[in-house]
Parts: C-alpha cells; structure tokens; sequence
C-alpha cells in the first residue's frame, strides 16, 4: 500500500512538472525567448525567405539578427556578435511558419512544437505504452534545458521514436530517421550500426529522406551544404559547455584541435557500436546505447542535448530512479557550471548510461512481486 501511495503521488508529481514545461513558454515575458536558441532559428528563417544565397554569411546574418530581436543584444557569449544560425538548411525551412508569427509568439509557439515532439518521440519509442510511462523521461531536468534553449532535440528524438515503433517496415523506418538529420552529428553510431548490420532498406529509406531534405533548400541556393561544411568547426570551443567526450580535444594546443576532436568522435563512435552489438538480441538496449552514445560521440553536444539521454533511458526500459536522478543532476551541472565540468557531468552520466543498457554494469534482478496474503 505504501509504494502505491509513493507511486501515485510520484506520477502527481512528474505529471505538474511536465504540465509547468508546456505552459511555461506560453506565460514567460519574453526574455528567455529572446536570449534562447531561436532568434538563430529565426534568422536562417528570415535569410531562407529573402536571401537564401546568403544563408551563412556572418555578416548577413548580424544584420537579419538584429532585426529579429529588435535591436536586443544576446546576454550569452556568440560569434561574431550573434548567435549564428549553423544548422543544416533545411532547418531554416521548419523555423519558417514560426517566423512568420513573429519573434516572440513563433518563438514560444517553436518551444512548445519541440516538446510536443518530444513527447511523442518518447511515447514512440516505448512502443507506444501508457502516456504515464513517458513521464520520467519528459519531466526531467534536459527538457527544461531544451525548453530554454529553444532547441531541436524534439525533432530528433520524434525520428528516432518513429523509427524503432516502425522497425517491422524497414523503408519507412528509415524515412523516420530522416528527422534526426536536424541534428546529424547526435546520430553517428546509429549509423554505423546500421552499416555494420547492413541494414540497407532502413538506410535506403534514411538516404531518400536526406535527398529530399537537401533538395528542399537546393531549388533555394544549389550551394547550401559547401556554404554549411565552412563554418561547421566553429562552435566546437574550449570555452563551450559541451557534454561529449570529443571536446576534451579542445585541451590541445590550436593546431591540434581539429585532429584532437576527429580522433575522439571515431574512437567514441567506435567503443558505443561494439557496446551496442554486445546486445544485439536485445533491441531495446542496443537502441538506448546508440542513441545516449550519440550525445557522448558528438562532436559538439550541449546540455539540452541530454533529452536523448533521456529517450535511451525510457527506450531501455529497465530505468531505475536513482538512473533519472544521475541524469537530472548531470545535466543541471553540465548547464551552470564552466567548461570542462559539463564534459565530465556528460562522461559520467552517458557512461553510466550506455554501460548499465549496455548489460556491463549493475545488472539488478528484478523487482519482487507481493506475495498474497
């Protein structure tokens, strides 16, 4: 009866949480809008609409940022005086209905869209259990990261939900997967993976995906992708709070960096597809270790990035609490604290992650059901 009550008033608990996440950017005035992510967002939007030729020019791209706040200046360090819009073009293309709404409602309505894919992506991925079950994964702390932030991370985790919900239609499970090329280095090992399973049909459906999200921009400006691969290195900073292990890279003198940073992603890349294939029977843990080692191998990752983490946890499906707490207190160190602690909150958490789906670690037998009477 006791675990019962602590049960119920648990799922009250998580249940307001994640409702405060939902109206929270409905209600705030507007400050933390402005100063998230998606005045970046906006201004691809804007450039995709007037300038496409110019999507990725610092300079063009001051100018439009400008206009989109109003003139406000980011309380947070950019480049080159902005927060610059880095992401594939395509992105600009989603953000463009938001944009047209407005910077402050596009923006609010941009964060509740990404958490509505959230949601969904997580229920997905659980192969489709009862809505309460998606609640440990949503009211944690990473979503209020991406909330803030005003980031992709929904998009991604909706690709990667849809795809192991439709594992039995290969083709279209990877045509799911084409959403997580919204954030292609969170992805990598997934991958490879299917490459060294050779998994060609979910590939093929992957691949149709990407062409057409390439094309999608390419009537727009033919020479998008070169103008996106030049400035690809530049948010990868020692200063940056990242939370992959790649970024330790960043520790070696300038000329190294770049090589430092590469070595890292392939090493890490590496260990999490010989983790995953380690489970190979068991497709619920082989997913989570490629989805939490995804954030690990990135390149470049943020904090808000975590709620991959989270989406690997409630994939797995044996999650225990103090697994939602480690997370929820590695990403709220990864977020205030200065470089390189929220490397090494990442490290901790994603490996503890990967290593407890991965079967390596502190494998519990399972829960003992009350005997009657």
């Amino acid at each position: 009866m006791i675990g019962g009550a602590w049960s119920w008033r648990g799922r009250v608990a998580l249940t307001a949480v994640a409702l405060g996440f939902v109206v929270y950017p409905l209600t705030e005035p507007g400050h933390d809008v402005i100063n998230s992510d998606w005045p970046a967002f906006a201004t691809g939007a804007k450039l995709a609409l007037t300038d496409p030729s110019h999507i990725y020019d610092l300079d063009v791209q001051q100018r439009v940022q400008l206009e989109v706040t109003g003139g406000a200046q980011l309380v947070t360090p950019g480049i080159h005086g902005i927060l610059p819009f880095l992401a594939p073009a395509w992105v600009a293309l989603v953000a463009i209905p938001f944009e047209l709404l407005g910077t402050e409602l596009g923006g609010r309505l941009w964060i509740v869209f990404g958490l509505a894919c959230l949601a969904i992506g997580i229920w997905l991925g659980m192969r489709r259990a009862p809505p309460t079950a998606i609640l440990p994964a949503f009211a944690a702390v990473p979503t209020a990261l991406m909330l803030l932030n005003a980031q992709l991370d929904g998009l991604v985790a909706l690709g990667i939900g849809g795809a192991i919900s439709l594992w039995s239609r290969p083709y279209v499970a990877g045509a799911a997967l084409g959403l997580t090329l919204m954030k292609p280095q969170l992805v990598v090992p997934i991958g490879v993976a299917l490459l060294a399973q050779r998994s060609w049909r979910v590939l093929a459906g992957w691949a149709a995906a990407g062409v057409v999200l390439w094309a999608s921009f390419a009537v727009l400006n033919p020479r998008w992708v070169l103008e996106w691969l030049a400035p690809l290195g530049t948010p990868v900073q020692s200063f940056s709070r990242e939370v992959d292990l790649p970024h330790f890279g960043t520790a070696l003198p300038t000329s190294y960096q770049l090589f430092g940073v590469a070595l890292l992603t392939l090493a890490t890349v590496t260990a999490v597809v010989l983790l995953a294939r380690r489970r190979r029977a068991d497709l619920q843990g082989a997913a989570a270790v490629l989805i939490a080692g995804g954030v690990l191998a990135a390149p470049h990752a943020l904090p808000a990035d975590l709620v991959l983490v989270a989406l690997a946890l409630a994939v797995w499906g044996q999650a225990r609490w103090f697994d939602w707490l480690l997370l929820s207190i590695g990403a709220a160190i990864a977020a205030v604290t200065p470089a390189p602690l929220p490397a090494v909150a990442g490290l901790v958490v994603i490996g503890w992650v990967c290593l407890r789906a991965g079967g390596v670690i502190w494998k519990l037998p399972a829960r003992r059901q009350a005997s009657p009477g």
